[in-house]
């Protein structure tokens, strides 16, 4: 191996232990998802793993989040002016619905 390639190795392995470091210190982040006129918003969520999610409700009826499958989640009914939160360590795309408005969508990715 040249000096150059031996610099450039020793520069690389110098950048991804930085970056390594970088995501071992970052804290966890609280996101919101707010629940109004028969909806969530956002409606797509992108967090990190180790991230919450509160859904707070804002809207006059109860609302629930809930997920499908064996990474499912459940908030219960949350009446109005409620909030729930939850905090995600596995990493996925999971998609939920209220339970009372069908209608209503949302999705949630955990990278």
């Amino acid at each position: 191996m040249t000096f150059r390639g031996y610099c450039t190795a020793v520069a690389l392995l110098v950048c991804c232990a930085s970056l390594v470091g970088a995501q071992r210190g970052r804290k966890p982040a609280t996101h919101t998802v707010t629940i109004d006129a028969v909806s969530f918003k956002p409606a797509t969520l992108t967090i990190k793993a180790g991230d919450s999610v509160e859904w707070v409700n804002k809207d006059i009826v109860s609302h629930t989040a809930t997920a499908d499958g064996a990474k499912g989640f459940e908030s219960g009914a949350l009446a109005a002016g409620k909030s729930w939160k939850r905090v995600f360590k596995a990493k996925g795309d999971l998609a939920y619905i209220c339970r009372f408005h069908p209608t209503m969508k949302g999705r949630l990715v955990v990278q």
